[in-house]
Formats: C-alpha cells, sequence, structure tokens
C-alpha cells in the first residue's frame, strides 16, 4: 500500500478518535501529527480516486482543521 492510501486508511480508523494519538502516527508514519493531518488535508482535497464519500471526505478535513487548529467556517 502506498503512503497516500495508507494514510488515508489510517486517519478513517481513526476518526471516530480526533484521527488518532500523535504518538501513533510518528511511529506509522514518521512526521509529527501537525504535518500528518497537513498532507492528508491536501490529499482529501485533490485525490478523488480513493472513492471515498462525500460525507467521509468532510468528516476527516474537518478533523485535519481541528487538529490544525484552522477555525471553522460560521454559517450567518
Amino acid at each position: 500500500m502506498d503512503t497516500d492510501s495508507a494514510m488515508i486508511e489510517f486517519a478513517i480508523k481513526w476518526r471516530h478518535w480526533d484521527g488518532g494519538p500523535d504518538e501513533d502516527i510518528f511511529v506509522e508514519f514518521g512526521i509529527p501529527a501537525y504535518q500528518f493531518f497537513f498532507r492528508l488535508r491536501r490529499l482529501l482535497a485533490t485525490h478523488r480516486q480513493h472513492q471515498l464519500t462525500p460525507h467521509l471526505v468532510t468528516q476527516l478535513t474537518d478533523i485535519c482543521d481541528s487538529r490544525l487548529h484552522v477555525p471553522q467556517a460560521r454559517a450567518g
């Protein structure tokens, strides 16, 4: 499995627990959690071939934004 697919699979597995522990991310991918979520966010925006449902993409993107401390858009 390539790294991009492994990152997406990891994020799916840990989505109910805010994306997984920083330590597990480092052990699995050898990068800090911030870098993992930055890369995952970019993957979700550009790689639709992973055949994720729109709901799952939104859910994972929200987790990335939360972990990256990106302000959420507020409905007016």
